[in-house]
């Protein structure tokens, strides 16, 4: 879940109009143009829709990879950059919508999809059962010696302690580490950002005392932690979709159901575990993703 300034997103969007050939006459031919963030579950979500829509639809597909977050995947759609955008309800909300987050999943989703089909004409379509939203965590051991079990459990002793996170959280005024504080009342000694993965292995070390994970993130079993009860309500929803530009739908009416019912139907067990072939045992994010769909016999 990243997001971007919008200099390097006209930059990005730049370079994708470019590698699509977009504005010429041979962008006229039928390609579906899916693109995705690094990040291994936004993906592996992409790898799926296109695998779906290669083996299932008999549709070409274009995949690019490696590109930036919401704010990304939305203006490349826009500009017709990209046709295909796995997102999250919580970072449209807060990134491109520029609204108050919310924590109920449903009323995020609807929320999203009815803006972005009006402002946009951008479909999302049906949101994965798991919320992949931000988690407070740490050592399952310590959290047993010192009773603590919820984020407010941790008041007492914050003021000492260090908080590991994303880059992205740690800037975030609103859905971040500001917001969190000034709900909780909270404030660490110290905040220490770095990239997702470090962020395992430095709380693995003792090198930070907390860290903001992923509900959905398969390390947290691995490292041995404890995901502390939200209790006040504080982090939004973050269900994944897709969301596709609405003139392929007109054209290809029948992406929608056959993408709805693989994505639809993830739930956080599943995920977790293919988050962990991925993760953990470092096969391919597109061999995960083709894996499961032959597995759940939608490709053959």
């Amino acid at each position: 879940m990243t997001f971007f300034s919008k200099a390097h997103l006209r930059s990005l969007t730049a370079g994708l109009l470019i590698a699509s050939g977009l504005g010429s006459v041979a962008s006229a031919q039928e390609v579906v143009r899916i693109g995705f963030p690094g990040l291994t579950e936004q993906a592996m979500m992409g790898h799926m829709a296109a695998l779906i829509l290669e083996k299932k639809l008999g549709l070409q597909v274009e995949i690019s990879g490696n590109l930036g977050g919401t704010g990304i995947g939305q203006q490349a759609i826009i500009e017709g950059a990209l046709d295909i955008f796995p997102d999250y309800t919580g970072d449209a909300l807060s990134n491109v919508l520029k609204e108050a987050p919310l924590t109920d999943p449903a009323a995020a989703y609807e929320r999203v999809a009815s803006q972005y089909k009006e402002k946009y004409n951008i479909v999302w379509l049906a949101p994965t059962k798991f919320n992949n939203t931000y988690a407070l965590a740490l050592k399952a051991d310590r959290a047993e010696e010192l009773n603590i079990n919820t984020i407010s459990d941790l008041i007492p002793h914050a003021g000492e302690w260090t908080l590991g996170s994303s880059v992205e959280f740690a800037g975030r005024p609103i859905d971040g580490y500001a917001g969190m504080a000034k709900a909780y009342d909270l404030k660490f000694g110290s905040v220490k950002p770095m990239d997702v993965g470090l962020m395992y292995t430095s709380i693995d070390a003792g090198e930070v005392d907390v860290i903001v994970a992923f509900a959905t993130d398969a390390r947290i079993g691995k490292v041995g932690l404890r995901v502390l009860d939200d209790d006040k309500f504080f982090f939004p929803a973050y269900n994944a979709a897709i969301t596709v530009r609405g003139e392929l739908l007109e054209k290809h009416p029948e992406i929608g159901p056959a993408i709805n019912e693989v994505i639809g139907a993830i739930d956080t067990e599943t995920q977790v575990r293919l988050n962990a072939r991925a993760d953990i045992d470092y096969i391919p994010v597109e061999v995960v993703a083709e894996d499961y769909l032959r597995e759940i016999g939608a490709i053959e």
